[in-house]
């Protein structure tokens, strides 16, 4: 399918795979927000970014990590703040980030959805 839209649907589909793995970061920090010490998490897109640029394995003796995680790396959240009981979790701030993630994915959601429909106007003109 891929051809028949150049790269636009496999792009977005790696665009909605983050979207849908940020989604299970965001949801295990807010199941956390009442864990003394627990470190709010945060999902980075730029290492899949960079892989498109033309990053490579340079050593087989790598450390090999699933594929989500490879593509979509987990690293502790800069910009959250420590309460008293050493959690970083800030429920209103991760409750934005869940609303904004789901815009996102929605809006990835409709352009395949209109790609999908102008294949399907330019079969139902053939007939």
């Amino acid at each position: 399918m891929g051809s028949i839209f150049g790269k636009v649907i496999p792009e977005v589909t790696t665009h909605m795979n983050y979207r849908s793995f940020r989604q299970e970061i965001i949801s295990s920090n807010l199941a956390n927000v009442d864990t003394p010490g627990y470190k709010a998490k945060e999902a980075v897109f730029e290492q899949e970014l960079d892989s498109r640029l033309g990053m490579k394995t340079t050593d087989e003796k790598h450390l090999k990590k699933t594929e989500m995680e490879s593509r979509f790396p987990v690293t502790e959240d800069p910009f959250s703040r420590i309460g008293n009981d050493t959690n970083t979790v800030d429920i209103d701030r991760e409750m934005m980030k869940l609303n904004q993630n789901q815009i996102l994915f929605d809006a990835s959601a409709q352009i395949i959805q209109s790609k999908l429909q102008e294949l399907k106007d330019v079969i139902g003109g053939i007939r």
